[in-house]
Parts: C-alpha cells; sequence; structure tokens
C-alpha cells in the first residue's frame, strides 16, 4: 500500500511538472476578453478582460502598445503605452474618437515578462467592440448638414443639425474643441461664418454666366472668402458653438459625398479644475453631386518587384509599391500585409528587430520601410511574396497587391551581420547578448571574427566575462558571456555600433536595446498652491491647487500620505452629494479629481494653517517622495475690530522749525481679519490747541509724496484719511503750525478713528503732539522819536523805545548801547551807560534809562542799540530831536564895511555889507 502511494505521488509530480513546463513555454495571456466602448466614449480596461500567467509576484511584466502599426488603433487609442501586468481600475483606457464608420478596432500589444536572466516577450491583440451609445451628450439630428453642390455652403450648425444633453449644474462647464491637427477633418471643405457676397451683373455678359464665374473663382486662399470669415478657433463654449452660425465651406472637389466636423465635447468640474466628462463625434456634411468614396488602386508605375542582398535589410520604396486615392490624400494611405513573406519578415527602420503588418505611404515614401531577408545561407537565389492591401482614409480597401522579393547569394568574405534582433530588457536589468540575437556569418574563419565596440553605450555598459572589455568573438555570444549592463536611469532606448572585422575586411551593425521603464521612480509635486479659505468654513481641495505625477504609473492611484495634520483644522473626504464627510489621513489623487478631498477650518483664530504630506504609488514597496508641506490661509471672519497693538504711544515731540513722520511706534492698530492696507485712519477732528492760544492753526497731517522737500511747506495739503500700511512705510507727517508758537511749548491734539474693510470702526483715538519752542526770530523793535530840550533830559519808555520777540521771554531781551551819542549821554539810574553796557526791558519799562543833552547848540542826535534776546539780535538805532533855548544875544559879524558913502541929495542901499549880524538861539530874520 505504501509502494503505490509512492508510486501515486511520483506520478502526481511528474504531471505538475509537466504542466509548469507548458505554461512556460505556452502563451503568457491567460483571458484576453476584449473591450466594448461606445461610440465617441471612454473605456476602462477591467481586470477580468484581460489577465497574465504571472507565476510571481517578484517576476515584473509590462504591457506595450504597439505604435508602429497603423492598421490598428484607427477610430481610437489605448493609454497609457506602457502599463503593470497587474493593472489597477482605471487605469487602463481605450478612447474613441468619434467615427462612425467602423463596428470594431485592433490593438496590438507587446508582453513582456522579466526574470533576472532572461526575457519573455508574447505579441497579441486586443479587439475592441465599438456599439452606439444608449446615453450620450452629443447627440445628431434631426436634421443633417447639406452642401448644395461642389464650392457651396451649408445652412448653420445649430441645435437642429447637434444637440448637448447633460445635466446643467453650476459646477459644470460645457465646451466644445475643434482641432484638425489630431483628425484632418474636414477633409474637403472648411468652417466659416457670415454670409457671402452675392456676384454682380456686368453689362458685356449675360446672367446666365454670374454663377459660373462665381465657381472659377473660388480657391483656397483667404482672400476668397467674399464676405465670409474664416473659423479658427479651436475652443468654445457649447451655447457659443451652437449660436455662432457656424457653416461648411467646400472647396476641394472631386470628393466624397460625406464629409464629416470633428467635434470634442469636455465637461469641466470647475471646482477641481478636472474633466469630469468628454465625449467626441464626426458631425457628417452630405455634398450633393459628389460620389460615393471609392477604394484606393494599385499604382501601375511601381515596379512590385525588389531585389535583395543575402542578410541585407533592404527598405522599400514607392517604386517597388505604390497606389492611388483621388478622395484620400497619399500620405494618409495605409498598407496592410495580409499575407507576409515565408521567411524573413517586413519590418519599420525605427525598430528593425521587429516584424510590422502594416505601414502608412508616408514611411513607404521616405524608405522607413523594409524587408529583413532570413539569416539562412543558400547557393541559389530564393523567391517570396508578400501580399498587401491599401486602406484609405475612410478605411476603402484596395484589391489585393503581390510584391515579388528575390533574395540573391552574396559572393564576399566579409563578416556580416545575418541576423539582428537586438536586446530587450528592464530599467536597471543586465542581460547577455546571445546567438539568438544577434548572429554574424563569415565565409573564410568565422573563429578570427572580432566584434568591436565603437560607439554606443549612452545608458549602460558591456562586460565580457564579467570583465570590462569592448572587444569580443563570435564564441563568446555563442557562449553567453558577452552582457549588458543597464545603468538604472529613466530611459528608454540604447544603443552599440559594433565594427566587425576578420582582419581583412570589416564592417559596422547597429545593435538596438530596448528598456522597458521599471516603476521606481516616486511621484512628485507638479502644482502645490496656497489653499484658501473662510474662517470656520470648508473648502474644497482643488485638483489645480495640489496635484502630482509619477513618471512610472498612474497618476490616478497616486497616495497623499499626511505625515502631520494641521492645527487649525483637519483634511476631510467627502464621497459625494448629501454623504457625511469624515478626517482622513491619507487619499488619491482621484479623490482630488473628483472633488472629494476638503479642508475644514474649526474655527478659531489662526489664519494659517499647513499639512505635510508624503506622496507613495502602489508599487510593492511603494516608491516614496520627500515631505512636502501644503500651505492654508484662513481668511478671517468680520467679528473682531482692530486693536492697538502694545507699545504705541499715540504720542509724539517735535520742534516747531521741523515735520516729523508718523511711525508704528507712535500710531499702530491690528486687525487679525483685515490686512494693514485695508485698516483706514479717519481724522475727526483736526489738531487743535489743548490750551488757549490766539491762532486757530494747530498745525496738520499730511502725506510725505505730496511736498517736493520734507521740510514746513505751507503748500502741503492736510492729510484726512490714511492707512495703517502708510504709517507702516512713514508715508504720514505731521507739520506744526507755520507761525510761531510763542516762547512756551504747546500741547496739541487731533482725533482719529479707524475702520477695517468690512466696516467696523474704533472712534475717538486720541493723538497728543508737545510742539517744542524754537528761538529763531529776532527781537521786533519800534523806536518813537525821543525829543529832549537843549541841555535837557528825558526818560525812556515804551513810545520811544517798544522791544518784543514772539518766541522768547521779557526777561530774556536787554539791550546794548551800540555806541555812545554824540551830544549827550545815555544813563541808567543816573549812571552813565558806556559803549558795550546793557539794560534790560523791565529797566526800559519801568523808566530807568534817561537821556541828558550836553546843552550844545545841536538840534538832532542818534543813539545806536542792538537788541538781544541771548540767541537772535538786531541792530536799530534811536533818533534823538533836541529843541533848542534862546540864551544868547546877537553878535554882529566881522569884517562889515565901516564907513558909509553917500552923495548929497542921493540915497543908497544898506545892505548886509555894512550891517550883519547873528544869533545862535534865533533866526537870522527875526533881528
Amino acid at each position: 500500500m505504501a509502494s503505490a502511494g509512492r508510486t501515486l505521488a511520483l506520478m502526481l509530480l511528474a504531471v505538475l511538472l509537466l504542466g509548469l513546463t507548458c505554461s512556460c513555454h505556452g502563451s503568457l495571456v491567460k483571458v484576453n476578453k476584449g473591450l466594448k466602448v461606445m461610440r465617441g466614449q471612454t473605456a476602462y480596461l477591467k481586470e477580468g478582460d484581460l489577465q497574465f500567467h504571472i507565476p510571481t509576484e517578484e517576476n515584473p511584466c509590462k504591457v506595450e502598445v504597439v505604435l508602429t502599426e497603423p492598421i490598428t488603433q484607427r477610430v481610437g487609442k489605448l493609454l497609457p503605452q506602457v502599463f503593470d501586468c497587474r493593472f489597477l481600475t482605471d487605469e487602463v483606457k481605450y478612447v474613441h474618437n468619434g467615427c462612425p464608420l467602423l463596428q470594431e478596432d485592433t490593438v496590438k500589444l507587446r508582453l513582456y515578462r522579466f526574470t533576472e536572466t532572461e526575457t519573455y516577450m508574447e505579441v497579441f491583440s486586443l479587439l475592441v467592440e465599438i456599439t452606439d451609445p444608449e446615453c450620450s451628450i452629443i447627440k445628431l439630428g434631426p436634421k443633417s448638414l447639406e452642401v448644395p453642390e461642389f464650392y457651396g455652403l451649408s445652412d448653420a450648425l445649430d441645435g437642429n443639425v447637434v444637440s448637448f444633453h447633460y445635466d446643467s449644474r453650476s459646477n459644470l462647464e460645457c465646451s466644445v474643441h475643434i482641432s484638425i491637427h489630431d483628425i484632418p477633418l474636414p477633409a474637403h471643405g472648411r468652417l466659416v461664418t457670415g454670409e457671402p457676397e452675392k456676384a454682380t451683373t456686368r453689362g458685356d455678359e449675360p446672367e446666365s454666366f454670374v454663377h459660373l464665374r462665381q465657381q472659377l473663382a473660388t480657391c483656397k486662399s483667404e482672400s476668397c472668402l467674399k464676405g465670409l470669415k474664416l473659423v479658427k478657433f479651436t475652443k468654445v463654449s457649447c451655447h457659443d458653438f451652437l449660436e455662432m452660425g457656424l457653416k461648411y465651406q467646400h472647396m476641394d472637389p472631386p470628393s466624397p459625398d460625406v464629409d464629416y466636423i470633428v467635434i470634442r465635447l469636455d465637461l469641466k468640474d470647475t471646482r477641481s479644475g478636472s474633466i469630469y466628462k468628454s465625449e467626441q463625434a464626426w458631425i457628417p456634411v452630405r455634398v450633393v453631386g459628389a460620389m460615393p468614396n471609392q477604394p484606393p488602386k494599385p499604382s501601375f508605375t511601381s515596379m512590385y518587384i525588389l531585389e535583395v542582398d543575402q542578410f541585407i535589410l533592404t527598405p522599400l520604396s514607392t517604386a517597388t509599391v505604390d497606389a492611388e486615392d483621388e478622395e484620400t490624400p497619399q500620405q494618409l494611405l495605409v498598407f496592410n500585409v495580409t499575407k507576409a513573406p515565408e521567411e524573413g519578415f517586413i519590418t519599420h527602420l525605427s525598430d528593425h528587430t521587429r516584424a510590422v503588418s502594416s505601414f502608412t505611404w508616408l514611411d513607404l515614401n521616405d524608405m522607413l520601410v523594409g524587408y529583413q531577408p532570413p539569416n539562412s545561407s543558400h547557393a541559389q537565389r530564393r523567391n517570396y511574396e508578400v501580399e498587401v492591401e491599401v486602406y484609405d482614409f475612410y478605411f476603402e480597401k484596395s484589391q489585393s497587391m503581390t510584391i515579388h522579393i528575390s533574395v540573391r547569394n552574396a559572393d564576399t568574405n566579409a563578416p556580416r551581420v545575418s541576423w539582428n534582433m537586438g536586446l530587450s530588457l528592464l530599467e536597471g536589468q543586465s542581460r547577455p547578448i546571445i546567438w539568438d540575437q544577434l548572429q554574424i556569418v563569415d565565409n573564410d574563419d568565422l573563429n578570427a571574427v572580432r566584434i568591436i565596440t565603437v560607439d554606443g553605450l549612452q545608458h549602460g555598459r558591456l562586460t565580457v566575462r564579467g570583465g570590462k572589455s569592448f572587444v569580443f568573438s563570435v564564441s563568446d555570444i555563442k557562449s553567453g558571456v558577452v552582457l549588458y549592463h543597464h545603468d538604472d536611469s529613466d530611459s528608454i532606448k540604447d544603443f552599440i555600433i559594433f565594427r566587425i572585422t576578420d582582419g581583412h575586411h570589416q564592417t559596422q551593425h547597429k545593435f538596438p536595446i530596448k528598456i522597458l521603464p521599471k516603476d521606481d521612480s516616486p511621484p512628485f509635486l507638479i502644482s502645490n498652491m496656497l489653499l484658501k479659505v473662510t474662517e470656520g468654513q470648508t473648502a474644497l481641495v482643488r485638483g489645480a491647487t495640489l496635484q502630482a505625477s509619477d513618471m512610472d504609473s498612474s497618476d490616478d492611484y497616486i497616495l497623499f500620505n499626511i505625515t502631520h495634520l494641521p492645527q487649525a483644522g483637519e483634511v476631510m473626504k467627502m464621497p459625494g452629494a448629501g454623504q457625511a464627510g469624515y478626517a482622513v489621513r491619507h487619499f488619491l489623487q482621484k479623490d482630488l479629481s473628483q472633488s472629494m478631498i476638503y479642508y475644514r477650518h474649526f474655527g478659531n483664530e489662526v489664519f494659517d494653517d499647513s499639512f505635510e504630506v508624503v506622496l507613495s504609488d502602489f508599487h510593492d514597496p511603494p516608491n516614496l517622495s520627500e515631505p512636502q508641506v501644503v500651505m492654508v490661509h484662513i481668511t478671517p471672519v468680520p467679528d473682531q475690530p482692530p486693536k492697538e497693538v502694545p507699545g504705541s504711544s499715540r504720542c509724539l515731540v517735535v520742534k516747531e522749525s521741523e515735520v516729523v513722520r508718523i511711525t508704528q511706534q507712535h500710531l499702530h492698530f491690528a486687525d487679525l481679519e483685515s490686512p494693514e492696507r485695508e485698516l483706514t485712519y479717519t481724522v475727526t477732528t483736526p489738531p487743535f490747541y489743548t490750551g488757549p492760544h490766539n491762532s486757530p492753526d494747530a498745525g496738520r497731517l499730511f502725506l510725505v509724496d505730496s511736498i517736493p522737500r520734507f521740510t514746513k511747506d505751507p503748500n502741503a495739503p492736510a492729510l484726512r484719511l490714511f492707512t495703517q500700511h502708510a504709517v507702516n512705510f512713514m508715508k504720514v507727517a505731521y507739520m506744526p503750525p507755520i507761525t510761531d508758537i510763542g516762547p512756551y511749548p504747546q500741547h496739541i491734539q487731533f482725533i482719529l478713528s479707524i475702520t477695517n474693510h468690512l466696516g467696523q470702526t474704533v472712534p475717538g483715538i486720541c493723538f497728543n503732539i508737545t510742539v517744542m519752542p524754537v528761538d529763531n526770530q529776532p527781537p521786533q523793535v519800534i523806536t518813537g522819536l525821543l525829543t529832549v530840550d537843549e541841555g535837557g533830559r528825558r526818560r525812556l519808555g515804551p513810545e520811544h523805545l517798544l522791544l518784543s520777540d514772539v518766541d522768547s521771554a521779557e526777561e530774556r531781551l536787554h539791550v546794548q548801547l551800540h555806541g555812545e551819542p554824540r551830544h549827550g549821554v545815555l544813563q541808567l539810574n543816573n549812571r552813565p551807560l558806556m559803549s558795550n553796557q546793557t539794560f534790560t526791558l523791565q529797566e526800559l519799562k519801568s523808566f530807568q534809562v534817561s537821556y541828558t543833552h550836553d546843552g550844545s547848540e545841536t538840534t538832532e542826535d542818534t543813539i545806536p542799540f542792538t537788541a538781544s534776546d541771548g540767541t537772535n539780535s538786531v541792530t536799530f538805532t534811536l533818533q534823538v530831536k533836541v529843541t533848542p533855548i534862546n540864551d544868547e544875544i546877537p553878535v554882529m559879524v566881522a569884517g562889515l564895511k565901516p564907513v558909509l558913502q553917500c552923495a548929497e541929495g542921493e540915497q543908497i542901499a544898506i545892505t548886509a555889507e555894512y550891517i550883519y549880524a547873528t544869533d545862535p538861539d534865533s533866526d537870522s530874520s527875526s533881528l
């Protein structure tokens, strides 16, 4: 019984090993159900649609979308180009472009499974079934656009031609995009607005020629629009698109009887900035009188024969095979290989190691399509056949065309590359270059052939038997000891240029290396803007505010891990309308794009907050980014009036001759809910004297920039309104009164109120100013004529000498005798005053100063004085008038003629020559 059990166990083990062996050599694709997509819409690949045989989690597995096959992805695209075999939900999507002509599409995929030493590759196709949507945003009809003739103009594209059906919500923005760069449609016309100018009848032609001349005048230049305006926009709102009067103008006969206008409609969530839904459609335009689209035809100028040298990759050209189509430009024609050659393969020169089953006319014309002969050697010429069909832009195909390929044997002793399949590996891996990938032939002595590295290796290095080397032999390739080591950089391709020589002949060859990306890079932020929220409220974290990207995986599944929570609020997730939100410690980028993540402020008086996040992907183990800080600014709610900042004095001291700036130390109010530039002061009571004063001018507040120089200026306008921001930057100043304030300090006040941007006001703010006097004015002197009798004495009083000073006290005023009188003497308290001696204003007012005339016969005198307040002085002269006294006897003048002679009977005048007297006290006429 035990022997039978052992036998059964060995049999089961053998079956298990056989199953593992079969799975290793069988297809790596486990399930391939294809994909269904609504026309013009997007469908996501689900886990049940496509599955693979992946033995262990440690073996990386990648799927690549083949882009060099134009016969695939004809009406849509599968995104992203490279994705993991263990793809996530909503990661891989097929986007249909709205084409109504096909019911199915094909996506060619290349599967890679990597082990430590080998790369397994398999090519397969994903079938996409296209169905008409039961519910769509874009609906065509009931009316269709129609052009009545060649070069004609359709009716306006309005709501009868196409209509848009979506839920009109305030947060949804609807826009229509038109771009001929993605799809070259319309192919035979253009979009215009306006009305064409009507042709006028000339006198030299019948009216029947007018229509003919209109057609002959048509052209493709903008000058021929004749009243029409060419439409050049790429994006417009859905409403404007239907209201702008868009028309189709036919321009390019011959054309099919149907042309198309391609539009893409986007519904954008204005809260998150992400596209909520997108849909595409082809709007048909029927051209009356045109023929239905015809299939392409083979060109009779091509030979359909290709001569190929043994082992040599030979390009095809339009001389080998070509086709023509009246409705489709040649560069849009696609050649599909329906029968491949029995040996060798058709390839694209962008990657000549892979076979292709289709190519474009443009690549054919540029000689980028070639035939790779087989790597086997034959003594005789070998002939192969390749059959191709040609598809036009509207997917009509031509009849089958046969290309005859003749491979002639080469008569040369030079070494040659007979097979070059390149190398495929995962980023950072190492792979041997083996005989299945690089084969070399030589007629003389294959063992003498040496392969020398001369160029390339931009992202890796080459080793032979574990050591650095740039020369190796064919036996080294067959032994698998030549290894390429990738440098683990984010590169997708590399190459090596080999020089192959046998000592007599040499040739160069390029060996391509394809690198599949590895998920080893952490996500990174591409947008981290300041988040704004009102105090106590909840704000959406928009996708445009916080957005990340990952070079190696889907952006939707980037995980934001909150490592430091916000202090004044919390991050919340609200799954949908009407559903309660809850605080989270992590969220996905997909949650951001779907407007599910919010920040809620607790309502306390903290207006700046932040939280720290670390980004990660879904790799095992996850790739982590550096910590990133998200800043939050809370806009205050108007519930607090401005408050005075401690340390604000609200007083200042200034000299009357100066002006002074009001700074934050003098006046500083703050409001946590208002910026300082929005805190406005109003001067409710201008500056005034707190005590009795005979002048109404108590100074003024003014703006520093309102005067050319920072000095007292009577023309400076008084300031009534200013902000705390202006005070902070010392733009507000006080100017003391223009007139002198007197000899004593003056106390001045002004009253302010302050208002924030929400209208809350604090009134009755008193500001005190002490203006200090400056002794900068000289004494003022008014003199009166001093009258004194000859030889007499007269006391000086205010009527003779009135002395005053606006900025000095009376006790500081004194008068200095600048020079002695010429005809008298000045006395103080009956004592003579000498030159430079002084007396005070009080002594003058008490009549202690007197002038005594010297009795000389003079009528006037002068007394020079200098008045001073101790700082400033002024010089003046007191005029003295002397009243003479008659105390002298008349005196005859000497030298008179003593004898008066007169003839008898005559008379003679008695003149001053005979009689003349003078009197110092009397007028001579009165003697």
